[in-house]
């Protein structure tokens, strides 16, 4: 009927806020890697209102079948994003440091962890950097551990050890990262993996004041 915005209906065709149509995602919304996103609640009907561009047919490259899948998967989309969902977590985090073989197995649960966090700016001076746990932010397979990156805030990793002389390495990733490496409050070294490739490790020795009886390092993500 001429004046609704049914679709199909080509009398009344709803415009996109798209510039054009853009190509539907090939795969479902809650299918393979997720992402998980947190928001206030308050802003829930805001969000879902948002998405609701989603439905409209013009936001759609494709024939008829395919802009109905689109549909159909952005709908999915908006009920995730609606629906609160406890976070996937390891039953145990392992420990950053090993300071005998004996403690390689070494581990805390994910919530009492003291370890794996973020500071807010990881370029003030060691006496200003707050560390705040934040275990979530962080995968480990084996002994290496990877930070995502979360928005005005940069992975970071606190802990103490009684060795005064170690070795602290560094894997390059795919991009080239800044490492900050701060011992007893002041910065002992800065680790530019941009110089290696993907997948290199770089070996940093530190060396402590032997007057200590343990040593607090911090390994700060600076970019």
């Amino acid at each position: 009927m001429p004046g609704t915005n049914d679709y199909p209906n080509a009398d009344n065709y709803p415009t996109s806020s798209f510039p054009t149509p853009v190509p539907p995602p090939e795969v479902d919304p809650d299918a393979g890697e997720l992402l998980y996103v947190g928001y206030n609640p308050a802003w829930s009907e805001v969000v879902e209102g948002a998405l609701m561009q989603l439905m409209n047919p013009a936001t759609w490259q494709g024939e008829h079948n395919d802009i109905i899948l689109a549909q159909n998967r952005a709908n999915v989309l908006m009920w995730l994003l609606q629906e609160p969902v406890a976070l996937p977590t390891t039953d145990d985090v392992p420990t950053p440091f090993w300071d005998q073989d004996t403690d390689v197995d070494d581990s805390a649960p994910v919530e009492t962890q003291t370890w794996y966090g973020t500071v807010s700016d990881p370029e003030l001076p060691p006496g200003e950097l707050t560390f705040i746990e934040n275990a979530a932010i962080w995968t480990f397979t084996g002994f290496l551990a990877v930070a995502t990156i979360e928005i005005g805030a940069a992975p970071a990793i606190l802990f103490n050890t009684i060795a005064p002389r170690f070795v602290l390495a560094t894997r390059r990733g795919d991009l080239g990262e800044i490492i900050r490496i701060l011992v007893d409050g002041e910065e002992a070294a800065r680790v530019d993996t941009s110089g290696y490739a993907a997948g290199d490790v770089i070996r940093t020795p530190i060396i402590a004041d032997p007057a200590l009886s343990t040593h607090d390092v911090m390994i700060v993500q600076v970019s």
